[in-house]
């Protein structure tokens, strides 16, 4: 709990500021300055391979690995992919949408509240695809279909 409060207030002193904080939020451990090693560490801990993810993620290789490497920014469906190909849980996933800067999800908006339903009943990105589709709402869009 305490740590909870000390992040609280480093936050409080940042927002305190005239300018907005920008590369500094790193600084109280709200976002991870490495992509590369938040990927590196997600697939330590899950036991998957680097180019396994990619496939199953239906993203061209060599932007897949840009991707993974930090040395290309992909788009918020690009990372929602990789989790679903990863078997993210939901907290790991919004983790790596926050990480990534790409904008959490949000179960209130019709679109998002599906693709939660997806990780939490473990849909592969196929599986995700048709259920999409069978709501009426758009894809994920890997730039692959």
């Amino acid at each position: 709990m305490a740590e909870r409060e000390l992040d609280s207030q480093a936050m409080m002193n940042l927002l305190r500021q005239d300018s907005f904080p920008g590369q500094r939020w790193d600084e109280c451990g709200f976002l991870d300055p490495d992509i590369r090693d938040f990927f590196d560490d997600l697939l330590r801990t899950t036991g998957l391979k680097r180019a396994d993810v990619i496939r199953d993620a239906n993203i061209s290789r060599a932007y897949g690995y840009q991707v993974m490497d930090g040395t290309r920014v992909g788009g918020r469906d690009y990372y929602l992919s990789i989790a679903i190909a990863m078997h993210l849980d939901l907290r790991t996933t919004q983790r790596m949408l926050a990480v990534t800067q790409s904008g959490g999800l949000h179960p209130l908006i019709k679109r998002d509240a599906a693709i939660i339903f997806a990780i939490n009943h473990g849909y592969d990105n196929f599986k995700l695809y048709q259920f999409l589709t069978q709501l009426g709402l758009k894809t994920l869009d890997t730039g692959m279909e």
